[in-house]
């Protein structure tokens, strides 16, 4: 096995296991795990918290698809159907049978090279969260940031997810206001970086770099030894300035809205 491909296999396994508890310890949430998928859904009426993640090459991609549309067809939930590039492959001709297009792809990112400290931040009070009110702003900043309903931030983001090991939940304050998020999810060798979010009014100050950058600190005191996270658009320029590179792509399909 190459070391690319072995990075690939750790940063999957960070995903499904990071997305897999967060879910499990959302108000209404499910995860399922098998050799060829993982499924975690929320409960929420969103698809992108409902999502069917197949990371292994199957001969019956119809079968798969039959098995995801049940389960969320159960729930009456819209759903996500993920791939790693190349997997999707052999569920195009299916997929455009039944209507689903591609909606997004999300951008995998490495670093192999973790930070002892953050340089970056300067303006920025980077807090951990350790109780009840230090939750409640980082979920109003990712509800916010994310352009999330009202009353989402809470419901995918409990306090239970505070007592999970290796999980650490960061708050950037300007000032006394919070204004950007992060958490790290360490597996392994992988510290995982999730929910990098910064509030419109405080974007364009180095905050997004000054929030990634301390979960890879954090990452790195526990042991770890690379890096990995999904970028948006928005997020990719800032990461590639703080050295992480575009392994693989994961594809998205959905039915139409």
């Amino acid at each position: 096995m190459t070391i690319i491909q072995n990075i690939k296999d750790l940063a999957d396994f960070n995903y499904v296991v990071s997305m897999g508890l967060l879910t499990s310890n959302s108000f209404t949430g499910e995860f399922l795990n098998s050799f060829k998928y993982s499924i975690w859904n929320t409960g929420a009426p969103m698809r992108q918290f409902n999502v069917f993640f197949v990371k292994e090459k199957t001969s019956k991609p119809e079968k798969l698809l039959q098995k995801a549309e049940e389960f969320f067809g159960a729930r009456k939930l819209p759903f996500l159907l993920s791939f790693r590039e190349e997997l999707e492959k052999d569920f195009l001709s299916p997929l455009e049978d039944k209507g689903y297009k591609e909606v997004r792809s999300s951008t995998v990112m490495t670093l192999m090279t973790l930070p002892e400290t953050n340089p970056y931040g300067q303006d920025l009070s980077i807090r951990r969260v350790v109780d009840a009110q230090g939750l409640a702003d980082f979920q109003k900043v990712v509800e916010k940031s994310y352009g999330l309903g009202e009353g989402v931030g809470p419901f995918v983001i409990t306090e239970a997810v505070l007592n999970l090991p290796d999980v650490e939940l960061f708050t950037g304050y300007a000032g006394d206001r919070p204004a950007c998020t992060s958490m790290l999810f360490k597996t392994g060798q992988a510290a995982g970086v999730y929910w990098v979010a910064t509030l419109e009014e405080f974007r364009n100050r180095g905050f997004g770099r000054a929030i990634t950058a301390q979960p890879l600190v954090a990452g790195k005191q526990k042991g770890c030894t690379f890096a990995c996270l999904q970028a948006s658009d928005m997020g990719k320029p800032v990461y590639e300035k703080m050295g992480f590179d575009n392994p693989y792509n994961y594809r998205c399909f959905g039915l139409a809205d």
